[in-house]
């Protein structure tokens, strides 16, 4: 493994990485390939599963509680339903192997987080349509206005895009979405805090 300068140095000042230590991050940059695979599909729950009850009856229970970590850190406000819910099944089929589970504390607080992502959307695209239509009869007033002189130079004039456009760029959007993203990144914050917390 090739390091940076400035971590051989800090290397040299705390020493050479015992043997359990290089062995642990042998299998935790494993871990990383097989989670790389799972998140892009490549691998499904079940195969997850599999790969981390081999790695659990070789000893490496450890890298159970890594794998749920990383899912965990994967849960943001602009993934997905269905990324959230990959994250989610692979958290709750590595549960399954613990020989300690928390699995119902741990489906409890994914069904919470779960929720505030689905208020995040729904409120986020509601405002969103608020404000277009506010925004749509006054980009038509001014597009019919400009329809007569579009008409004569053989142009045409897209309303659509323009209402669009001119929502996503007013300050009343910019505004909500600045409250309401820094809302809702603390509230997934401290949720997530919470399920770290159970694994």
């Amino acid at each position: 493994m090739e390091f940076s300068p400035l971590a051989r140095e800090k290397l040299t000042r705390i020493g050479e990485l015992t043997q359990e230590e290089k062995v642990r991050l042998k299998y935790s940059q494993h871990l990383a390939s097989v989670l790389s695979d799972y998140f892009t599909a490549k691998m499904s729950p079940e195969g997850l599963w599999k790969e981390l009850k081999i790695q659990k009856e070789e000893g490496r229970e450890f890298l159970l509680r890594e794998a749920q970590l990383r899912l965990i850190d994967a849960i943001n406000l602009s993934g997905s339903e269905r990324d959230f819910e990959r994250q989610r099944r692979g958290i709750l089929a590595v549960e399954t192997l613990k020989s300690e589970s928390s699995y119902t504390n741990l489906e409890q607080s994914l069904d919470t987080i779960q929720n505030l992502l689905r208020q995040y959307r729904e409120e986020k695209q509601k405002a969103y349509s608020t404000i277009k239509r506010k925004i749509e009869k006054q980009v038509k007033l001014a597009a019919q206005q400009l329809a007569t002189q579009a008409e004569a130079k053989g142009a045409s004039i897209d309303i659509q895009t323009s209402v669009e456009a001119t929502a996503k760029a007013s300050p009343e959007w910019k505004s909500f979405i600045l409250q309401h993203e820094n809302s809702f990144n603390q509230k997934l914050k401290d949720q997530l805090t919470r399920l770290r917390q159970i694994v």
